[in-house]
């Protein structure tokens, strides 16, 4: 009778939600469920993930993945048991500002606008084992199903085990920070048969987990086959903490590099000519010109050139707080005249990668900019606010 007993539980609890589930603390079933449970709210647009999981990076990158739905099938093959379907929310329109600066005490920068469709964001800790420790932030719109505007709760908490490859920007614990920037025309589909497939933001988690640098970086990106996804191609800005940047860039299906000071870029400093800095910085425009009979939708030109007229009078020397009022002007909004795709400055970010923290305000609120660090998972350090810009309203001009 007793033995009948336990095999009724055991068929029981098989039966039962990931989050009822009871699990050894050896196991990584266990370590999953004490992900999930760790997210915590900060604000009604912000939240905390310390994710303790394995998240199967190793393997991925060993095999490669070619599709979205390929890489929901690998996430799926981590859980412990099946639990209900993941998907991927909502990813209409994308705008995206970047630029780097350098404080007045010297560290290197990285600042980011993130434009996308309203939602709250998720800041994600991870600490994949033998890999670097890193943070990076998440929109929900990509990782939480089905709510109006992607609200996370108590049924859909299970797509946090997403978190890790929904990222778009971050830093890690060598001071190497990544963005993402959209470029608007026919995803990057690369078929070297001597390499391995992977996908956007695969990418960027590789290179968080795996690279010290942007020589690593850039390595490591040029030796996959990108597929893209959503429906568009990208490029990407990488700064890492001696002063290097690096934009890297899928057009028409080849990758072009262009970084900061070498011969893999067309002029001693910015990626652009005649600029007069010797900074990078990226929007939604692509830095190659001559583009044969690719249709792209080049935008963001007048954030560029706002961008570099700051970035030239500050002679590249900026607060973190500066570089945020920056990024406060050259913001996306709804109701644009120019880009009616209703999106919004979901999150803006400066990445410092000698201190390696973000410091990130959330939804355009300003009053409110918190600070993290890659090593004190899910706490603040600081709460600023932006109380006067240095550009006043009738400048901004929906830009």
């Amino acid at each position: 009778m007793a033995l009948l007993k336990r095999l009724l539980a055991v068929i029981g609890a098989a039966r039962h939600s990931l989050t009822d589930y009871d699990f050894d603390e050896t196991t990584n079933a266990f370590r999953q469920r004490e992900t999930i449970k760790s997210v915590r709210k900060l604000d009604e647009n912000i939240y905390l993930l310390d994710f303790k999981a394995d998240y199967g990076i190793d393997e991925l990158l060993r095999n490669g993945v070619d599709s979205l739905s390929g890489l929901l099938k690998f996430v799926v093959d981590q859980l412990p048991e099946k639990h209900g379907e993941i998907k991927t929310g909502d990813y209409i329109g994308g705008g995206c500002s970047t630029f780097e600066a350098y404080t007045p005490d010297g560290d290197h920068t990285l600042a980011r606008n993130f434009d996308f469709k309203d939602a709250p964001c998720f800041i994600v800790w991870t600490h994949p084992k033998n890999h670097y420790e890193s943070i990076s932030v998440v929109d929900t719109n990509f990782m939480v199903y089905g709510k109006s505007i992607n609200r996370f709760n108590n049924q859909n908490s299970f797509q946090t085990l997403l978190a890790p490859y929904c990222c778009v920007d971050g830093i890690n614990d060598q001071g190497l920070s990544i963005a993402v920037l959209q470029i608007k025309t026919s995803p990057t589909r690369q078929t070297d048969t001597g390499k391995l497939n992977i996908v956007t933001t695969a990418m960027i988690r590789g290179v968080l987990d795996t690279c010290a640098n942007v020589d690593e970086a850039v390595e490591f990106i040029s030796s996959y086959n990108m597929h893209d996804l959503l429906g568009c191609a990208y490029h990407y800005q990488i700064v890492d903490k001696t002063g290097k940047s690096v934009v890297v860039e899928y057009v028409s299906d080849k990758l072009y590099v262009y970084q900061k000071g070498s011969d893999k870029c067309g002029v001693s400093g910015s990626i652009f000519e005649d600029d007069g800095i010797n900074l990078q910085y990226v929007t939604n425009f692509t830095v190659k010109k001559d583009i044969g009979n690719a249709k792209i939708e080049q935008h963001g030109e007048d954030r560029a050139e706002t961008i570099v007229k700051v970035l030239h009078d500050k002679k590249g020397i900026m607060t973190e707080l500066e570089s945020m009022d920056l990024l406060s002007h050259v913001r996306l909004n709804y109701n644009h005249p120019k880009y009616p795709w209703n999106i919004v400055a979901l999150w803006s970010a400066v990445y410092n990668t000698n201190r390696k923290t973000l410091k990130l305000a959330a939804n355009m609120d300003y009053s409110k900019i918190y600070t993290f660090s890659v090593n004190r998972p899910c706490e603040v350090l600081e709460t600023e606010a932006l109380t006067e810009s240095a550009y006043s309203s009738r400048e901004w001009k929906y830009l």
